[in-house]
Order: structure tokens, then C-alpha cells, then sequence
């Protein structure tokens, strides 16, 4: 990463960087042997304790910018005071609940396609964040700018950009695409397959430009240099499926076969939880519980 700035000990700039410290420390990424059509990865660790706290830190800290588009950590436009706290307070009941109860129709269905769509939009953005350390399997390269998270679960567009570059020193581009479910991980994996698809076929070549022209700023300037059409031929599909019941990652995906990229380049990332709805309850709890103390 790109060190942590103006960084005080006990401050909330330090809350963040000793979480994602914990969070590196504890998940591991581990390529699956197997499969022709994609290369696939298993995320293990992720529901320790240690982890969910550091993850609600960490999201927290994301939403209040502690968390730069270069990877890097600053102070510059983290909130302070009671006006902020109440507010960011307000921001993250909005995203994940005042509690984990959910009863009625209406609030299972924000638990199941609000929250947890965010907060597994979220882990995919830490794990990215986290990818510049070694060893750097998740990309295989170093980051060097991530698109923001989006502040609102139901956002349109992609749920990661980044750039990032491999010993080849040349700029590629990586697309992520995050799910989660308890019971269906195959079927969401196969829907964010068609978003893929629909990439291939030349769709989102406006929003694409868009998000280069957005993190070509934090780009070195020979890395700037090489954006252009290039590096959408340099693309890497990167979908993200949280789930609890087993799904066979190795099996061989036509889905994912039949994508333009590589099969180094169609990098699955299965996280599978054996307690689905406990890791994003605990995950939620910890975002509520940072509030006061990153913003301060």
C-alpha cells in the first residue's frame, strides 16, 4: 500500500490501517487446481472474529475517505465532531440497519439484496485494497488505482475498476463483479457471468472510458500514458461469490469458458461462509460500533 499518512498513534487513520493489517494477516487466497475456463481462487479466513471487527473498520473508514483511490491511506477528508458522527451514524444504518432483525417480508428483502450486496461489494474492495501486498494472488500484479466503493448499495455500475500492473509493467484493467448467497452461489455466478458477456459484446464502452479517464489522475505518469484501448484489451473479469452452500468452483463454467480474457485473466474469487447470515451480522455490528471511533 501506499503507507499511511499523518497517521497518529490511537488515531482513526491508525484504526484503519491496523485493520486492514489484521485482515491481511488472518485471509489467505489459494488457487484451485482444476478447471480450463477460469482460474479459480478460494478466500479462507474470513470469518474469524478478528477479521468481521476489521472489516466494519475498514468499511467504515472507506465510506469517510480514509481509504485513497492510489491504495493509500490519508487523513484528508475523514469527518470529525458530533455533526459528522451523527451523520455517518446515519449513513451506515442506511446501508446495513439500526440491528440485525429482520422479520417482515420487507426487511428480509433488504437483508438479502441491500446489505449483504453491499457490505460483499465491500469485502471485494478490501481484498483489492489488500492485493498490493505480498503475495499478490488475487491479481497477480500490483494496484494502482481502485475505483471508490459506492456509498449506496443499489448504485448502478460496476462493483470494481482498478488498475493495475503485472511484471510486464504493462497497465491492465480489472472488472469485479460481486454476488452473495446462501443457497445459490452457481446461479449467481452465472449471472454475473452475462455482465461479463455483455462487456465482450461491446456494451459499457462509455462507462468503461469513464472510469479510466476518473483513475488516470492516479497514475504515475508513465502508467498514464498507457491508458487507451489498450488497456480494455488488457481486461481481467474478477466475480466475487459469497456463499454458504457448497458449489463446485473446479467444475469447468461455459459461462466463464467463452469470455474474450484469458484464462489467467477470469479470476474467481469463492468465499464460502459457514455461517451466511452470522458473518454479515457481525460485519454489520462492527460498522455500527466504528462509527465513534473514526470519527472522533
Amino acid at each position: 500500500m501506499g503507507g499511511i499518512q499523518s497517521a497518529a498513534p490511537g488515531s482513526p487513520l491508525e484504526l484503519v490501517g491496523l485493520a486492514l493489517d489484521e485482515i491481511a494477516a488472518s485471509v489467505s487466497l489459494s488457487v484451485l487446481p482444476g478447471p480450463l475456463s477460469h482460474t479459480a481462487l478460494r478466500v479462507s479466513g474470513i470469518e474469524s472474529p478478528k477479521v468481521t471487527r476489521s472489516l466494519g473498520r475498514v468499511l467504515v473508514g472507506l465510506l469517510v475517505g480514509a481509504v485513497k483511490c492510489n491504495v493509500s491511506l490519508a487523513a484528508a477528508l475523514l469527518a470529525d465532531g458530533i455533526d459528522d458522527q451523527l451523520q455517518l451514524a446515519a449513513d451506515v444504518v442506511e446501508l446495513v440497519g439500526a440491528t440485525n432483525t429482520f422479520v417482515t417480508p420487507e426487511e428480509i428483502l433488504f437483508r438479502d439484496t441491500k446489505r449483504n450486496a453491499w457490505l460483499a461489494e465491500g469485502l471485494l474492495h478490501v481484498l483489492l485494497t489488500l492485493q498490493n501486498r505480498e503475495p499478490a494472488k488475487l491479481l497477480g500484479g500490483r494496484v494502482h488505482a481502485l475505483r471508490q466503493i459506492h456509498p449506496i448499495p443499489t448504485q448502478q455500475g460496476f462493483d470494481a475498476v482498478a488498475l493495475y500492473v503485472n511484471d510486464d509493467d504493462a497497465l491492465s484493467l480489472a472488472i469485479g463483479e460481486s454476488k452473495a448467497s446462501r443457497q445459490d452461489g452457481s446461479g449467481q455466478l452465472t449471472q454475473a457471468s452475462k455482465i461479463f458477456k455483455s462487456l465482450d459484446s461491446g456494451d459499457h464502452g462509455r462507462h468503461l472510458r469513464q472510469e479510466l479517464t476518473a483513475l488516470e489522475g492516479y497514475l504515475s505518469a508513465d502508467h498514464a500514458q498507457q491508458v487507451s484501448k489498450a488497456v480494455l484489451n488488457r481486461r481481467c473479469y474478477v466475480p466475487s461469490i459469497v456463499h454458504e452452500r457448497p458449489f463446485d468452483a473446479q467444475k469447468e463454467r461455459v459461462t466463464l469458458r467463452d469470455l474474450v480474457p484469458p484464462l489467467n485473466r477470469k479470476r474467481l474469487l469463492v468465499i464460502r461462509l459457514f455461517d451466511f447470515h452470522g458473518f454479515f451480522d457481525s460485519v454489520a455490528d462492527a460498522m455500527r460500533d466504528a462509527v465513534t471511533e473514526i470519527v472522533v
